[in-house]
């Protein structure tokens, strides 16, 4: 019995512990042949940048504009761009990833807008809730289940020198790090980062102040990078400068003296230099080492021969301790500091630039998947490293290209996830032949029996509209909306006033070319048509509804933001020379109908002040300025700039170009609430 119970001791596993939750994921997703869509190459040349504009234009050239050798940064989310990047080739490709997840809080994460002076909150759309506000509806379960299949993607997209840092805080991090075991490894378990992110936590009265994060540092194999860092600023360190770079021989540069003995006998150190006798175990470096020292003036001699020789280390050549696995140098952004944004979940560049410095080599790779306000991208650029970024808040896709623009960064897209609309409803469990039905009836319509697309819906004042819903991932055409308008002036026998166009996503410029047609036809349709968008937090309520009885709840509970309308103003063309023309295009309307502000006293203070000048609703605007009808090139960008820093900017702007030809301007205009809207206008230069 005693040998059969050893047996089984013998034979039992080792290092089994898992977690285990009810909805953990059985298999890792795989990758999925999904393509990105480039809604955008920027090429960074800011307003404060113009008069160079032609000249570097000239050095726009194949290489800079080849998009497999660009940066990416991606809208969408991140378990669908992950299994993307895998199924187009980045396996074992990315050198370092740095997440800073949601912490599974209850803390509001909304984003401060200011507008004239006033300030106003702007409500997040339900994706943004997930990224910002750390709701999860099925509690802890919910945050391991979003969080695993993604970390598991990530171990494959990690090159084996790779290394991943995950942000967390105190209310999930044990949970987290067993989870981490389990993927990567406890052998490729690295360091537990204390980051003491404030000195002190005032209103915490009945328990300690919480002031610091944990960041779990993992390695794909032990083959990682890893450079060792130095720091000046911690406390420790601020004391040991105190106390031990006290001596000046005059010149005003302060050092502290550094024995010369070797910790282990050296017989061979053992030496008579310049009348000292040696210590018992030797000296520390070579005669002609002590040599080069004495020349340089860097030791400080003894008048003794029996006494010692010390090392002088200048000051402002020392380069700090070695930094251990607690960070209590690096402070929270201060609200005075330049590099302040009021995001509000930024991080201090030089907290990712050490783990960046630390863990990744110039040239390399890096990754964040849950980029918020880009300081990670922004941090990469500037320390010449390759990055990939990613998130689901068009907010922080915003804020993050224009502070690589104002970076001055090298090329990079903007892209979003092609059949996106397709994925998340597959994502969602619902089939996408029931999903313009499930939609009209969120919408508050009632289906047609003979037409899946269209439904019905009444109005307060007895008012029967037609409501058109789109195609999951095929954008909204001015064709499209022109069958349906002629359809609606004899639909039923009578026809319908109101049309409403409920669009995934709308073609380039479709204001303008739906003017067009309805001039083209001379106005021969007399139907109303308004143009909605379908907000992309619907498929978090799609993932609930199973039964028609679960759609009624829901109504009400989904807004569809009318969709903004851009007006570009008349270019004004300039014959400056032989060849030669100054194009001026610029903006003459831009009209936001829906203002996402929950507080009423606001939200109508908002709007009173965008009714008096419009173009304070302006973000961000750029031009392409030979625009192929394909891609748009941002080769001219002008934005407010962030927190402190913003300002006013230009309705207008002017470009020289060449004759003879005629040119598609196209302009990409995102507002202040994340809102994106293009339009194009075509000159002919033919006959200048």
């Amino acid at each position: 019995m005693n040998n059969s119970s050893g047996n089984n001791i013998e034979h039992r596993k080792k290092d089994s512990a898992r977690l285990i939750w009810d909805t953990k994921p059985k298999r890792a997703p795989n990758p999925k042949d999904i393509d990105f869509q480039t809604a955008e190459i920027v090429i960074p040349n800011p307003h404060r940048d113009q008069v160079r504009l032609p000249t570097f234009m000239e050095n726009i050239d194949k290489t800079i504009i080849d998009k497999s050798k660009m940066n990416r940064l991606i809208w969408g989310d991140n378990l669908l761009a992950m299994q993307a990047l895998l199924a187009s080739g980045y396996e074992k490709k990315i050198n370092l990833i740095y997440i800073d997840p949601p912490f599974w809080t209850d803390e509001d994460y909304y984003f401060d807008i200011s507008i004239s002076g006033e300030k106003a909150t702007k409500s997040p759309s339900l994706l943004e809730r997930l990224a910002f506000k750390d709701i999860w509806e099925g509690g802890i379960d919910s945050y391991l289940d979003m969080l695993f299949s993604r970390i598991q993607l990530m171990k494959r997209l990690l090159a084996d020198n790779g290394s991943i840092y995950v942000h967390l805080d105190w209310h999930v991090v044990h949970y987290v790090k067993i989870m981490l075991d389990e993927i990567f490894g406890q052998a490729n378990f690295v360091n537990e980062i204390v980051w003491q992110r404030k000195r002190s936590q005032a209103w915490a009265t009945d328990r300690f102040g919480i002031t610091n994060d944990t960041i779990l540092l993992y390695s794909k194999t032990g083959e990682r990078v890893f450079n060792p860092t130095y720091s000046k600023k911690d406390d420790a360190t601020e004391k040991y400068i105190r106390e031990r770079f006290v001596f000046d021989d005059g010149d005003g540069r302060n050092y502290m003296k550094s024995p010369l003995i070797n910790p282990l006998p050296r017989p061979n150190l053992r030496y008579e230099f310049r009348g000292i006798l040696p210590p018992p175990t030797g000296w520390l470096y070579s005669k002609e080492r002590m040599e080069e020292m004495y020349k340089r003036n860097e030791l400080v001699m003894p008048k003794e021969k029996t006494s010692r020789i010390y090392r002088k280390i200048y000051l402002d050549k020392y380069e700090g301790q070695l930094i251990q696995n607690i960070w209590a140098d690096i402070p929270i952004i201060n609200p005075m500091a330049k590099e302040r944004i009021d995001f509000p979940t930024q991080k201090p560049e030089a907290l990712l630039s050490r783990i960046i410095g630390t863990s990744s080599n110039e040239g390399d790779v890096v990754a964040d998947f849950c980029c918020g306000s880009g300081t990670t991208l922004v941090t990469a650029e500037k320390m010449k490293r390759k990055w990939i970024g990613c998130d689901f808040s068009k907010v922080a896709i915003q804020v993050t290209r224009n502070r690589l623009v104002q970076t001055d960064a090298k090329p990079f897209l903007l892209e979003n996830i092609g059949n996106y609309q397709r994925h998340m409803a597959y994502l969602s469990g619902v089939r996408l032949y029931e999903m313009q039905r499930i939609i009209l009836k969120l919408y508050g319509a009632t289906p047609r029996e003979d037409l899946p697309d269209l439904g019905t819906r009444e109005l307060s004042d007895g008012t029967i509209e037609l409501i058109f819903v789109s195609y999951p991932d095929r954008p909204v055409t001015a064709k499209k909306v022109e069958e349906i308008a002629n359809l609606a002036d004899k639909l039923d026998g009578k026809g319908y006033k109101r049309l409403v166009i409920l669009g995934w996503d709308y073609e380039y410029n479709y204001e303008e070319l739906l003017k067009d047609r309805k001039k083209a036809t001379q106005n021969k349709w007399k139907t109303e048509i308004d143009n909605k968008t379908i907000p992309p937090e619907v498929y978090e309520y799609l993932k609930t509804v199973r039964t028609e009885d679960d759609i009624e709840p829901l109504r009400g509970k989904i807004h569809f933001h009318e969709k903004p309308y851009l007006k570009l103003a008349l270019p004004e063309i300039e014959k400056v020379g032989k060849g030669k023309a100054k194009v001026t295009v610029g903006i003459e309307r831009y009209v936001m109908f829906d203002y996402p502000i929950e507080d009423e006293k606001q939200r109508q203070e908002i709007m009173e002040i965008a009714q008096k000048n419009y173009f304070l609703l302006v973000d961000y605007w750029a031009v392409d300025w030979d625009h192929d009808n394909v891609t748009f090139k941002s080769v001219w960008q002008t934005f407010r700039g962030f927190g402190k820093e913003i300002k006013a900017i230009p309705k207008t702007t002017t470009r020289e170009v060449e004759t003879g030809k005629r040119l598609t301007i196209a302009v990409r205009l995102v507002d202040v609430f994340g809102n994106d809207t293009s339009a194009s206008q075509t000159i002919d230069l033919r006959g200048i």
